[in-house]
């Protein structure tokens, strides 16, 4: 059966409610690492279940389990280091809401990525049109057509279904490695919408590099495809 144990009594009232957990590019689970560490959040607490995989985190010699919730008077940042199991969504969204519900959330966002050969835009997702109008814009617009599964949608429906204002934010991306600049992108919105005043220049860096070591992969693999045939041969 899952539970939350508290590290420490929460009377938050009306926080912005960020949840990222690993998914398509990492955006999710690296936006809000970011968050806590960049923000210097508190340890408020973490999730246990049996189904929840039996590993412990550990950052500066102190263990950690791995679904985990930081916060500040004024954000909560829910996180974890593994794919919570199929099995846990439902249960899990659902424990999420109860927990949520006497804090009285001003707004639950999750945070996505989704597969894109040009990752560029990142876009609302909400189960309310009440909740989605307001939030789009010129430069954030509704996604038009997708899909939304695990905890980022059914979270997100659980929420809107307790009347707790929820919507995604989701993200372009290749989704074939950690995304940083994606994760950047989502942080640099929720500063611009919410004032959370989280530094992005660690992730811009971060993604950065990764980017020059994918060129110079790239130009390796064309100078080995350009040698003759008789300096690269294949074998059968």
């Amino acid at each position: 059966m899952m539970e939350f144990v508290s590290k420490k009594e929460i009377n938050f009232k009306e926080p912005l409610v960020v949840v990222g957990f690993p998914g398509i590019g990492l955006v999710g689970s690296i936006a809000s690492y970011h968050l806590l560490k960049n923000l210097k959040l508190e340890y408020l607490g973490h999730f246990e279940d049996p189904k929840i995989p039996g590993i412990m985190i550990v950052e500066e010699g102190i263990a950690y389990p791995p679904v985990r919730v930081y916060g500040r008077d004024d954000l909560l940042v829910f996180f974890s280091d593994v794919m919570i199991p199929p099995e846990l969504v439902h249960e899990m969204s659902k424990n999420t809401v109860d927990f949520l519900e006497n804090l009285n959330p001003k707004m639950v966002i999750t945070l996505e990525g989704f597969a894109s050969m040009n990752p560029e835009n990142v876009y609302w997702v909400s189960s309310s049109k009440d909740v989605l109008k307001p939030l789009l814009s010129e430069t954030v617009g509704a996604l038009e057509l997708g899909m939304l599964g695990g905890i980022s949608g059914i979270l997100m429906k659980k929420c809107n279904d307790k009347n707790i204002n929820s919507a995604c934010l989701i993200t372009e991306t290749i989704g074939l490695r950690p995304d940083p600049r994606g994760a950047s992108k989502i942080i640099e919105i929720l500063n611009n919408y919410y004032s959370i005043n989280a530094d992005i220049g660690e992730l811009i860096k971060e993604a950065e590099n990764i980017e020059e070591k994918m060129k110079n992969l790239a130009k390796e693999h064309a100078k080995m495809m350009s040698k003759p045939k008789t300096e690269n041969p294949m074998y059968m």
